[in-house]
């Protein structure tokens, strides 16, 4: 990638692994999370129960 700097090539080639690490890794664990909780609707029921205080978990401040 640039001629002659060796230490320069060795960086980037880490940075670029650790980034594509990075990327694999919350692509999966996006995928899971969907997986299990079937989309964005059950969240959002969560965080409806937990906005009107129904909700009782240790979460709850009110």
């Amino acid at each position: 990638m640039f001629n002659g700097n060796r230490i320069l090539n060795i960086l980037v080639a880490i940075f670029a692994v650790i980034g594509l690490v990075t990327v694999l890794g919350a692509a999966g664990m996006s995928a899971a999370h969907f997986s299990m909780m079937h989309g964005f609707r059950s969240c959002g029921q969560a965080m409806h129960l937990w906005q009107d205080g129904r909700g009782s978990g240790s979460g709850d401040v009110r």
